[in-house]
């Protein structure tokens, strides 16, 4: 299913999966954010093509959905880089059961910021998921630079990993692929298992 295409003015950010598009695809289709898909190589790249995902709030920020939805083992690794309130936010989902999300935040003019509660994204760990042939020091030496704001950032941390997509995120009036968005299904699923643990929490606290 594919709708017409909305652009997502407000919205930063991408994720790249190491998929090709039909898988990923299909991917966007079981989720709640409709996606302009991008095939750039071995890569395909996601961006939200609407501000709002198609949950109801607290889930309707399409970018944090999409930067904290978990892509399955089939589909990594995965690489995100999104600005969410200012701040560029790297994610990374590497291959490998026990391969978590982790994540990287940043701040202009202080860098990286301490993440207590989420595993960071090391430099070694992105490299080897970019597949990229840049040694970790530089990669380190990128990642904790405090200058310029978060959109500049996230285009040099794509650069030192040899990564593409970082002219995708600048605005656009045109969608670079086919958006692809959730089926009714997917969302009706997600919405009932919300308003299901809702009533559960509610019922433990009465108790």
């Amino acid at each position: 299913m594919s709708v017409p295409w909305q652009p997502a003015r407000d919205s930063r950010g991408l994720l790249l999966v190491r998929a090709k598009p039909g898988p990923v695809s299909g991917w966007v289709r079981r989720g709640l954010v409709a996606c302009d898909v991008v095939p750039l190589g071995e890569w395909t790249a996601l961006l939200p093509a609407e501000r709002s995902s198609r949950a109801r709030a607290p889930y309707d920020d399409a970018v944090t959905v999409l930067a904290g939805r978990p892509v399955p083992l089939r589909l990594r690794p995965s690489i995100g880089v999104f600005v969410i309130d200012h701040r560029a936010v790297v994610s990374l989902q590497a291959k490998g059961f026990r391969a978590g999300h982790r994540w990287l935040v940043w701040e202009p003019e202080n860098g990286p910021l301490r993440t207590p509660g989420l595993d960071p994204a090391r430099p070694p760990e992105l490299v080897a998921a970019a597949h990229s042939r840049t040694s970790p020091s530089a990669v380190h030496a990128v990642l904790k630079d405090g200058s310029g704001d978060a959109l500049r950032y996230l285009r040099r941390v794509l650069e030192v990993l040899s990564l593409p997509g970082g002219d995708l995120l600048a605005p656009s009036d045109h969608p670079r692929g086919q958006v692809v968005a959730p089926t009714a299904q997917a969302v009706a699923r997600f919405e009932s298992r919300m308003a299901e643990q809702a009533q559960h929490r509610a019922e433990l606290e009465e108790s």
